[in-house]
């Protein structure tokens, strides 16, 4: 079903997961995270769930050299967030005073379904504001002494100061597969350090992180986060009703992401097969030719068919070679649409593809959307 190589945990990865959601917890476990860990040399975020498996336990598991040094770390990132956030809940009261609805996406929204105290490591804060009001959002944002870089005009922007980042999305899924959704009636309204924000519900917040892990994994950054993805979801699960985890595979195609949760879902319950019972989990996303042919596809040509890369939306000179690109990029994307819905031939599958997949109603739209893609000029 996949490449392991990329996803494989090592025994002590798996050994800490496993603690991290076990209340019982002996010496021989402990003494062999003890034996086989380097806290100098260890990737932070090992570190971090490391401390707070520490932490949850009265830091008495580990012993005290090791245990004052997971401390120094929790710590450290602690007020280090706490440092970026300062600066962040100033850009958020700008949004709330002009009356733009704010919904936090991915780090930030995680560390609303955590359980309190964990330091998440939050390289950039990540923020969605409905479509209507994203350049009024964008303009708010922008001051003399923040830096503006435009990634994709029809996708996200961010705001740069004195390396803290504020990522403003459009679009909260990246194939803008929550238009016609009730994603930000569903939301969760809640305070974050006196200002008015919202989180996806549970079981949008819950797709869409193994969404961005599936095109982790395509794009090959999915290593260093191949321990907080699980730790993430599992949280969130946890937070889902009986009724969110029975609707979750028609949740899952109304934001057109099928194959991406079905590959991801696979891997999740892989860790944690008490939460959903295997012959189920196959029958809410079955294995098809059509699927096969999409993860055939994905590791070859990894996440070119999925996703709009950074490198198509650079500004530069308009060459035979990024029209090329530019093309065979859509017309994968296009591809997989039909396969997702059993479409057959160009024609209507096309308008049709469009029209739900891109948001587009005319030829005319389609081709300013296109020559956005290749940077022709802004949206």
């Amino acid at each position: 079903m996949y490449n392991s190589k990329f996803y494989d945990l090592t025994q002590k990865e798996r050994l800490l997961v496993t603690l991290l959601f076990d209340k019982k917890i002996n010496k021989k476990d402990i003494d062999v995270l003890v034996d086989t860990t380097d806290t100098k040399k260890e990737n932070i975020n090992y570190l971090l769930l490391l401390s707070y498996l520490d932490f949850q336990n009265n830091r008495k598991i580990f012993p005290e050299e090791i245990s004052s040094r997971l401390k120094i770390i929790f710590d450290t990132y602690h007020k280090n967030n706490l440092f970026m956030i300062t600066w962040f809940i100033n850009k958020i009261k700008l949004l709330n005073k002009a009356g733009i609805p704010v919904m936090f996406l991915k780090g930030l929204a995680l560390k609303y379904y955590y359980v309190k105290g964990f330091p998440r490591n939050m390289a950039d804060f990540d923020i969605a504001v409905p479509e209507n009001k994203y350049d009024e959002a964008v303009k708010l944002l922008r001051d003399k002494d923040s830096l503006y870089e435009k990634f994709t005009s029809s996708y996200h922007d961010e705001i740069k100061s004195n390396g803290r980042i504020v990522e403003i999305h459009r679009w909260i899924f990246k194939n803008n597969g929550e238009k016609g959704t009730d994603i930000w009636e569903r939301a969760v309204n809640i305070d974050f350090y006196g200002t008015k924000v919202c989180v996806p519900c549970p079981q949008d917040m819950f797709i869409h992180q193994l969404d961005n892990r599936s095109r982790d994994f395509f794009k090959g950054v999915f290593l260093k986060r191949k321990l907080n993805w699980l730790f993430d979801c599992r949280h969130i699960w946890n937070f889902m009703d009986e009724a969110d985890k029975k609707s979750l595979q028609n949740r899952v195609r109304e934001f057109n992401v099928v194959y991406n949760i079905k590959f991801m879902l696979s891997v999740f319950l892989e860790c944690f097969p008490e939460l959903i019972d295997k012959k189920e989990a196959e029958r809410m996303f079955p294995v098809s030719q059509e699927y096969m042919l999409w993860l055939d596809l994905g590791m070859k040509n990894q996440i070119k068919f999925m996703e709009y890369e950074k490198k198509y939306s650079r500004e530069g000179p308009l060459t035979p070679s990024r029209i090329y690109k530019g093309f065979v990029l859509h017309m994968s994307m296009y591809r997989i649409f039909r396969l997702e819905r059993g479409l057959h031939g160009f024609n209507l599958g096309f308008f049709r593809y469009c029209k739900e997949a891109l948001n587009i109603n005319g030829i005319g739209d389609l081709w300013k959307k296109y020559c956005v893609r290749v940077s022709l000029f802004d949206k």
